[in-house]
């Protein structure tokens, strides 16, 4: 076993697997449980915007005793022939990188044998990985969503430490589907109308307590286009032009017994 433990938590990475996949919410003591088996955690870092995740996730690494490292994406407004398209640029992997190679290249200097344990599993970590293998001596075990990992990066790194997740049940979809049209039903304040875009965002948020995982939310939005509940059109919009909105067929959504 070796004496020290440095882990480097790609947040967005582990979240929305776990979300997309699981419908569930990261337990960050159990990845601190997991640098445990390893030795003694001497760096426990982990990589976001954290404004774009839930408050109660930066309280969790805190109580843990994770460092929660924010790296705010940038947003970029390009102009189109279409319109104006939203570019945001996330900057937290990179960060995560230099991190890394910093506490590796310290540890080759100190002549020192550390486990790296990294939590993602985005190939784009592939170099990362060989570098700190090959250049630094170091070892590095790669912890990540089951299903969502890189077969190429489990190679580059030689170990691996998947989570061990619950497989949720299936949801009811009609419960589901049922749930997604009350929402729309309801509206879009404070919005003008809907999208595709605001109805798959609203729905994951755990405020309308729409059952399921995200996958099987998004396949449900998918059924009720299908079905002609959820219907797409164009809007014109004084500042965008023309943009494509969802409005809901009532009458189809009764004859399905969405709604009463």
């Amino acid at each position: 076993m070796s004496n020290e433990v440095a882990m480097f938590i790609d947040v967005e990475n582990l979240r929305y697997g776990l979300l997309n996949n699981y419908g569930q919410e990261p337990d960050f003591s159990c990845l601190v449980e997991k640098a445990k088996k390893y030795g003694r955690p001497s760096m426990m870092r982990a990589y976001a915007d954290f404004s774009e995740h839930p408050s109660e996730l930066s309280r969790q690494l805190q109580v843990v005793g994770i460092e929660a490292i924010n790296i705010p994406v940038k947003r970029l407004s390009v102009t189109k022939q279409k319109g104006v398209i939203e570019r945001v640029k996330n900057a937290a992997d990179m960060v995560l990188a230099l991190d890394a190679i910093t506490e590796a290249l310290t540890a080759d200097m100190s002549q020192k044998v550390k486990v790296f344990l990294i939590v993602t599993g985005d190939r784009d970590y592939i170099r990362l990985v060989t570098l700190i293998r090959n250049r630094f001596g170091q070892r590095v075990v790669i912890c990540g969503v089951p299903g969502c990992i890189s077969s190429d990066l489990e190679a580059a790194a030689g170990e691996n430490d998947h989570l061990e997740v619950s497989v949720p049940e299936p949801a009811d979809m009609h419960q589901l589907k049922a749930a997604i049209v009350a929402m729309v039903k309801k509206g879009p304040h404070p919005l003008k109308f809907w999208s595709y875009k605001t109805i798959d965002q609203w729905g994951q948020s755990a405020q309308q307590s729409i059952p399921g995982t995200a996958k099987e939310r998004r396949d449900g939005i998918g059924q009720l286009l299908d079905e002609g509940i959820l219907v797409r059109q164009q809007r014109d919009d004084p500042k965008r032009g023309q943009v494509k909105e969802i409005i809901l067929d009532e009458g189809k959504a009764k004859s399905g017994k969405y709604i009463t």
